[in-house]
């Protein structure tokens, strides 16, 4: 067997990309390394990514597509259609999250299935943590639902709550973040430990995280605008999407907006892994069961 493609071997196993010397518990994150190489633990392993993500983001998809279908059959406004799909939407990105932690982390998948989806009680302990955390964004989105379609002209006391609250958002999600790794690789901790190993390192997991995220992230944003912008020329011409030219091209663009979400996901929770183990004391079990491919 080729050496390169052994179980273990940094070409198979992402945890090698973490835990080599590069990444020794010393001195602080290095913020552009840490990038190339949170990219390069999702991209050189595409049969793992589609393997993990492909039934969270097919049920997603199909979750969108009712949404928005109710949306247009019963002429709803578009709030509604973001409070049918959030919790839908949060357990499927939950559930690759922690897949995809436990793979940067642990060096190989929990199934030997082609497709993995697994949702127990490590999953729901990781949405209880994201929601608790989630809460100063969930506030800010609030003034943005109510105003609805005149949400860009909001009043300056609402922006000033609205940017006060992303920001207390962004702080606690950092500093809290390790959280999530630990929950998934069912290491024992609490937010108190997780906010203490943050320290020192918040600002550059942050650029880390948001400077790797810039290139899917745009890519992801343009899609998601094409698709709003075609919503309702396909819905006056009277034909669904499925019948409609300009439809198929609504589609197509939905699911490259949706594959692009979740390799933006897999990107910031490669970076969050990296940062991670390097910051803590974490080992990852002495024998775990390879599955690699």
């Amino acid at each position: 067997m080729d050496a390169k493609n052994e179980p273990g071997s940094s070409a198979s196993n992402p945890a090698a990309d973490i835990t080599d010397n590069l990444y020794a518990n010393t001195g602080k994150l290095p913020v552009w390394r840490t990038i190339a190489r949170a990219w390069a633990i999702v991209f050189r392993r595409l049969n793992i990514f589609i393997a993990l993500a492909a039934i969270p983001m097919a049920l997603t998809w199909v979750v969108q597509f009712i949404g928005a279908d109710l949306v247009e059959t019963w002429q709803l406004p578009d709030r509604v259609r973001i409070v049918i799909e959030e919790p839908f939407r949060w357990v499927f990105w939950t559930v690759f999250s922690v897949a995809w932690h436990r793979y940067a982390l642990l060096g190989h998948r929990d199934s030997r299935a082609v497709f993995q989806f697994q949702l127990g009680p490590r999953e729901f302990k990781f949405m209880a943590y994201g929601a608790v955390l989630a809460i100063p964004l969930l506030l800010a989105r609030v003034p943005l639902l109510y105003f609805g379609d005149q949400a860009g002209d909001l009043p300056v006391p609402y922006l000033i709550l609205v940017l006060v609250l992303v920001i207390a958002g962004i702080t606690i999600g950092i500093r809290f973040s390790f959280i999530f790794p630990s929950v998934s690789v069912e290491r024992r901790t609490g937010l108190k430990q997780a906010w203490g190993e943050t320290s020192g390192s918040g600002w550059r997991i942050f650029w880390a995280s948001f400077l790797a995220s810039i290139p899917l992230g745009v890519m992801d944003r343009l899609a998601r605008e094409l698709v709003m912008m075609m919503e309702p020329i396909v819905a006056r011409s009277g034909q669904s999407a499925w019948e409609n030219p300009l439809g198929h091209w609504m589609i197509g663009l939905s699911i490259a907006q949706l594959i692009l979400t979740f390799f933006f996901t897999a990107v910031l929770v490669s970076v969050l892994c990296i940062a991670f183990r390097r910051q803590t004391d974490w080992e990852p079990p002495a024998s775990t069961e390879m599955v690699s491919s």
